[in-house]
């Protein structure tokens, strides 16, 4: 008899533990069937203005939706686009390409939303948006980069000394061929729009379909360019090392010969130096040298240390992304 029951009692938890199984299945596949939608953290909560933002987002049984950028405080999207998603991915990305536009600066709402039987559901993520340096780039058959808009060349932002607080000016050394179609500026790489051109007598003209610009002979040149004004200039340029560790000291430059062509941006030279210190500069002239770090260098730095004297390979890179050498004894 005891042992009758036992059975019942068995079999009556075992009947227990089916239902509390088939319940929690139940409440999962109830789940599966919901229809959500969720900003994925990886979606910063910062930007710069001129930037891409990537939003990232988990959706569920969501065939559209709709995105938007509007102000913290309220007020009217100044960003909105539809995302279709017939396919049911669960994991979508949409960029919004920011433009360096006032109307973005401050805090914001990236706001999604989408419909479940017939009401809207909003969901919101905070992010604020700050005012970057501008870019500026180059472009053109006579440069490495060719006529691609994709492949142009950044520029470096310059100033005029440390009391000049414009962001209008960027220059760029470059090896630059002559013959081979000129160049233009662009303010992106996205395309044409805004380019640059030629407007006679050192100024630059914003006319679509304006002529290239040019220079007469082959050479590595130093290119400024001002945005605001809408003048430019090219100065070709020589390098070369003077010093007291060099042949020359301080009273005369030791050239420096350029390596390759288009896409090239390195001078180098073998020389006997002796303890010492020396600099880099362009046409025999102070106009326009470079010092301080080996490894990162700057204009008007200061003069970098030579230990000992023996013979050394000296290499001067100067690509857009920033300037340094290499002092490497024999």
């Amino acid at each position: 008899m005891k042992r009758k029951y036992l059975n019942l009692y068995r079999s009556l938890f075992l009947m227990l533990v089916g239902l509390l199984a088939f319940s929690s299945c139940k409440k999962v596949e109830h789940g599966i069937d919901e229809s959500i939608v969720s900003i994925s953290n990886t979606t910063p909560s910062s930007a710069l203005l001129g930037s891409t933002v990537e939003v990232g987002l988990v959706a569920n049984n969501v065939t559209s939706l709709t995105l938007s950028v509007v102000p913290a405080g309220g007020g009217e999207s100044i960003y909105s686009a539809t995302i279709d998603n017939p396919e049911n991915k669960h994991i979508l990305t949409h960029e919004i390409a920011v433009p360096a536009d006032d109307a973005w600066l401050g805090e914001h709402l990236i706001q999604v939303v989408y419909a479940i039987g017939g009401t809207n559901v909003e969901k919101t993520k905070a992010i604020t948006f700050t005012e970057g340096d501008p870019v500026f780039f180059l472009v053109g058959g006579s440069t490495g980069a060719g006529w691609e808009p994709s492949a142009a060349i950044p520029m470096r932002m310059y100033t005029d000394g440390d009391d000049d607080v414009s962001k209008d000016k960027f220059e760029i050394f470059v090896y630059l061929v002559a013959e081979d179609g000129g160049f233009k500026f662009l303010p992106t790489q996205g395309g044409w729009d805004g380019a640059l051109g030629d407007g006679g007598d050192g100024m630059l003209s914003d006319e679509e379909g304006g002529a290239n610009l040019m220079v007469t002979e082959d050479g590595f040149y130093r290119l400024r360019m001002n945005r605001e004004a809408l003048t430019y200039e090219a100065l070709k340029t020589e390098w070369g090392i003077i010093g007291d560790a060099t042949a020359g000291g301080w009273d005369a430059d030791t050239d420096m010969e350029f390596e390759g062509g288009k896409g090239s941006y390195t001078w180098t030279i073998t020389t006997n130096l002796t303890a010492g210190e020396l600099k880099f500069r362009a046409n025999d002239d102070w106009a326009i040298n470079l010092g301080g770090a080996v490894g990162n260098l700057s204009f008007d730095g200061d003069n970098i240390a030579i230990a000992d004297a023996g013979s050394y390979t000296i290499s001067l890179h100067m690509e857009p992304s920033g300037y340094k050498a290499e002092i490497n004894k024999n």
